[in-house]
């Protein structure tokens, strides 16, 4: 069986416990050198409810703002621009993660240690907000995916 085939089938599988429920996987905060203000939040989400949730806004009382980016890339040049909305269809999950979508946290109030957690409240349209404790993860930690 195809390493993609065993996946499908563990998500599937998976999916009805998870049925009626959002759920934040993996979530962390890339922490950064002393002295930084901006830093960004990566996670999976996943849809398990019956409508499409709009990711609107996000908070973290350490941050001045938060605001969903993507990444893009345009005659061979990386941006990243803010996205209005992101939209997590229903029964499907999306990653927020290095090179893609992510979460970038704006005048960070606070040391980024690795392993310290904080909150994080996800703000939806046609789904109630959602907040956790996400953990400070150090870049060294990524392994090159950042």
């Amino acid at each position: 069986m195809s390493r993609n085939r065993l996946v499908a089938l563990l998500i599937m599988w998976s999916a009805p416990l998870m049925a009626g429920e959002f759920v934040v996987s993996d979530a962390y905060i890339r922490g950064l050198p002393p002295g930084q203000t901006v830093t960004a939040a990566f996670m999976t989400l996943f849809n398990g409810l019956d409508r499409d949730c709009r990711l609107v806004g996000a908070s973290s009382p350490l941050a001045s703002r938060a605001e969903v980016h993507a990444h893009s890339h345009h005659g061979g040049t990386m941006s990243m621009r803010p996205v209005d909305v992101l939209t997590i269809p229903a029964g499907q999950q999306v990653r927020l993660q290095p090179g893609g979508y992510h979460l970038m946290l704006f005048g960070w109030q606070g040391n980024l240690s690795d392993g310290e957690q904080t909150a994080i409240t996800l703000l939806f349209e046609n789904c109630e907000k959602i907040e956790f404790s996400v953990p400070v993860r150090s870049v060294l930690s990524e392994g090159g995916n950042g």
